[in-house]
């Protein structure tokens, strides 16, 4: 197995004039490329010239989230800032701290503040499957706070988000990864997480799935087709369509226990499809006091055809397992 190539950004701001481009061919160990515009805000992955995802963090953004994901026929299956629901941004993550609405991004909404990439590497698992990952500082703060130049002293919430991406062509999967470690920051003695049923991570599907799509979940309950809120406590859901004449399919897993909270999922298809994970923090909330950490921890597989519910359960089980070191 070759050796993992990682690189070491400088801890700097995410808005330095710096641009990096990682070309794969070039380095032999690796399959997916990155592309780092700090000016634009913007970072992308690409496996075999082919776009696989773009993340978003400028520094106007209320939030940094996953702008584009797509699957390895070369579907998007996300949307961001529709006409309807300009604050829903492909897949992101937000919830409610401390009566200060992350979410919806209307009044004195928060900003989770990009603050700097901590680390990038890109290379082969174990198994050899092409991978690549980064983690990013984040800080929770006021509307108020927003603009300072140190918001260190008033982040309620300091999160370090890691997102790793993995291929695996044989499956035809493309794994996303995506998970938050947190620390109440220095801004809050204490921190309530709260929200709606719908806030955690939260993906808006494509038009073509609005009122048309079907779901699953690992516990095979029936969806209500009824204005489809519907609130499902399970370890996975997926919902799919077919589109530009093939099945298009996003899973959303999560690893029951690991988390605290309620895990439950959120699906809806009227008047458009969106679907979450969330930790029922409409119903219990949860605190937290200084210095205390916390972390959540999802996997989005998207596939450029229809999965069995008996494949994505042996895939959540795979997910389960203890994982086995990359090789670096």
């Amino acid at each position: 197995m070759k050796a993992m190539v990682r690189w070491r950004l400088p801890a700097s701001p995410l808005l330095s004039p710096v641009i990096l481009l990682f070309v794969a061919s070039q380095l032999g160990a690796a399959e997916i490329s990155a592309i780092m515009k700090p000016d634009e805000g913007r970072l992308e992955w690409n496996y075999d010239g082919q776009k696989l995802l773009t993340y978003a963090f400028a520094s106007n953004q209320f939030k940094p989230y996953v702008q584009e994901l797509y699957t390895l026929a070369g579907d998007n299956v996300l949307r961001d800032a529709p006409a309807d629901h300009l604050h829903h941004h492909g897949l992101m993550y937000a919830i409610r701290v401390n009566g200060v609405n992350f979410w919806e991004e209307v009044g004195e909404a928060g900003h989770e503040r990009s603050i700097k990439l901590l680390s990038q590497s890109s290379g082969k698992t174990a198994a050899g499957l092409p991978q690549a990952s980064f983690t990013q500082l984040i800080h929770w703060v006021r509307d108020a706070d927003k603009a300072l130049a140190d918001t260190a002293p008033v982040a309620f919430l300091v999160e370090k988000r890691t997102l790793i991406i993995t291929v695996d062509k044989a499956k035809q999967e493309v794994g996303l990864e995506w998970r938050g470690d947190f620390e109440v920051g220095r801004g809050a003695s204490k921190v309530t997480l709260h929200g709606s049923e719908y806030n955690g991570l939260g993906m808006r599907l494509p038009q073509a799935f609005d009122h048309v799509a079907r779901h699953q979940n690992s516990d095979n309950v029936p969806y209500t087709g009824t204005n489809n809120r519907d609130i499902i406590a399970a370890k996975w859901s997926a919902v799919s369509h077919k589109t530009n004449g093939r099945e298009i399919m996003v899973a959303l897993f999560t690893q029951p226990g690991s988390i605290r909270g309620d895990t439950k999922f959120f699906s809806m298809l009227d008047p458009f499809a969106y679907l979450s994970v969330t930790q029922g923090l409409d119903k219990s909330p949860l605190e937290y006091s200084a210095g205390e950490k916390f972390s959540v921890s999802y996997l989005v597989t998207v596939y450029p055809a229809f999965k069995s519910a008996e494949f994505l359960q042996r895939r959540h089980q795979l997910w389960e397992k203890p994982k086995t070191a990359t090789k670096k």
